[in-house]
Formats: structure tokens, sequence, C-alpha cells
């Protein structure tokens, strides 16, 4: 499809696409019966809530235009939403083959006449609505017959023309879908359980919003919240940031470990040393050469006084000798 193509094709869904849901069912016991009790808060595009009310009846009596189904296209649009929930912190949804069902073929008597699914009724009888055209009820009543308890649901519908190929085109409606506050809305509704996607393909179709679109598809998603399903838990909590890591330059000195110490050698037991003793001197005799004679006795002096002095000198250096 065209970038051009593309453009009319979203310009055709925002004048005739809609999202509706059940904003709280009550059970009202009248007898034996139970009846439920809907209010519901239509969240439709504004131009779109006249083509809504004002259906074309003189469309509902053209021969039904030719139709098939397409399970893959249905299989990626199922997905495609799962992947978007996901993506926004939202629980998947569970496949439901009795809203895909309702939101594609299942057969439907309402007002006199039987109807096939919403995606089949709206291309074979040729309008687009969230009300079930010739009945006045919109497609929680179908739920409702077809035993879907729920305590909450929403559909959301839309076409696209100029495509052939199925998973293109619900690749394409989802886009639009998630680009729609009213859609969004609906695909990431944390209280939906479960959903169903059905399509419908037409090479010719028109409604009382123009035409005719070569090449259509309609796509219905249907979603509910099972009374038998929990509450939905609470968002996790985002994780926090790491924090940056440091920047490391190729020149910045980098601190080096100390070297380890020297290895010292292991302790010897060496026997300890015995003193040396200090050697004693050995005397040595003078030579007879040299030791002193007999020296005859001095005449005695009467002198009253000391030696004479040659005789002091003498003996001072004898005796230093």
């Amino acid at each position: 499809m065209s970038d051009r193509e593309h453009t009319d094709a979203w310009a055709a869904m925002v004048r005739t696409a809609g999202a509706v849901r059940v904003a709280s069912v009550t059970e009202v016991e009248t007898g034996d019966e139970p009846r439920w009790r809907l209010w519901f808060r239509p969240l439709v595009v504004s131009a779109i809530a006249a083509a809504a009310v004002a259906i074309c009846f003189t469309a509902l009596v053209r021969s039904a235009a030719p139709v098939a189904a397409d399970g893959g296209a249905d299989s990626t649009l199922f997905s495609l939403t799962n992947q978007d929930r996901s993506s926004n912190g939202v629980r998947s949804l569970s496949f439901n083959g009795t809203l895909q069902s309702i939101g594609e073929g299942a057969s439907y008597r309402c007002g006199g006449i039987t109807v096939y699914g919403r995606s089949v009724d709206m291309i074979q009888r040729h309008y687009f609505s969230h009300v079930i055209a010739g009945c006045g009820q919109y497609v929680f009543s179908m739920m409702q017959a077809y035993g879907v308890h729920y305590r909450s649901a929403g559909e959301n519908i839309g076409w696209v023309d100029n495509e052939t190929n199925g998973g293109s085109a619900a690749s394409y409606i989802n886009g639009q879908f998630m680009n729609s506050p009213d859609h969004r809305s609906n695909i990431l509704n944390g209280n939906y359980t479960s959903m169903g996607a059905g399509s419908a393909f037409s090479s010719n179709w028109s409604c009382s919003c123009g035409g005719p679109y070569p090449n259509a598809w309609m796509f219905s998603e249907e979603f509910a919240q099972l009374a038998s399903s929990s509450p939905p838990p609470p968002p996790r909590p985002r994780p926090a940031p790491r924090p940056a890591p440091r920047p490391i330059f190729a020149n910045a000195p980098r601190n080096s470990p100390a070297p380890p110490p020297p290895a010292q050698p292991p302790a010897s037991t060496a026997p300890a040393l015995a003193p040396t003793p200090t050697p004693t001197p050995t005397p040595t005799p003078i030579p007879a050469a040299l030791q002193a004679s007999a020296v005859p006795a001095p005449p005695t002096y009467q002198y009253p006084g000391l030696l004479p002095s040659s005789v002091e000198s003498v003996l001072e250096a004898f005796l230093l000798f």
C-alpha cells in the first residue's frame, strides 16, 4: 500500500472507527431467571457517533458481500495487542475462542434476524457500527448469549482498504488503534484478562460511510475481564538506573601494587662458637750479657746530702734500661 493510500485509509478509519466498553454490570433477579442490566459508555470519535446512530437501513437490503475470514490476520492482531501491553507494563491477555468467534462470524439471533459475528456481519450487510444493525444491541448481548460472564468488557472495530495481505492489514490497523486514545485505552486496560480478534475480507465493500472500497478488511477486537478472574496485579516498579561507569583513559596513571618483600633465607642452626682464650704472654729471659753484673758496694761516704749528680744520673739510666 502506498503512502497516499495509507493516508486515505487512515482518514477513512478516523471517520468510522470507534471503541466502546461496558462501564459496569449488575445482576438483577427477576423470578427464576437472572437478567443483566448494562451501562454502556461509548467511546467514539465525534464524527462516528452520528454514523453509529444513523445507520443507513437501505444498505441492509443489499445483496450480501462475498466474505472471507483469515485466521492468520486474527492471530497477528492478537499477538500485536499483547506486544503493546507488554511494552507498556500490562499483563498479557489470554486467548478466548468464544470472544474470537463473536468478533468474527458466530451466529446470533436478534430482532427477527440472524447475524454472523461482528466483522463478517458488517462486511456482509454493508454497515459499520458498534450497534448491531437491525437489532439495536451491542456486542455485549452476544457475549451474554454465549455464556461469557464478565466484570467489564470492551470492543474495538476498524477497517482498512487497498490491502490484500491479512497480516499487513492487521499490523496497519493495530498501529492506528494505538494512535487513537479511545482504542489504545481498551488495548492497555489492565482489568481485561481475555481477548478474541476477528476479521473479514471483501474484494469490494461499501457502507453508509462511502465506497466502494476495494480489498477491504474489517477487524473486531473483543475484550473481557472474566468474572472468575482475579484483579490485575500492581505494576512492577521500574528498576533503579545503574550508575554510569567511570571513564578509563588510555594514558591515565594506574596504581600498581607494592612488590612483595624479598624472600628471607631460612634461619640456620650453626653451633655457637667457643670463645677464644686470651693467650698469656710467655716471659722472655734476659740474655746473660745484658744482665747486670754485681756492682761492688760503693764506699761509704760521710756525705750528709744527696748523691752527686753524676752518680744519680748513672743510677737513673740503669733503672730505666
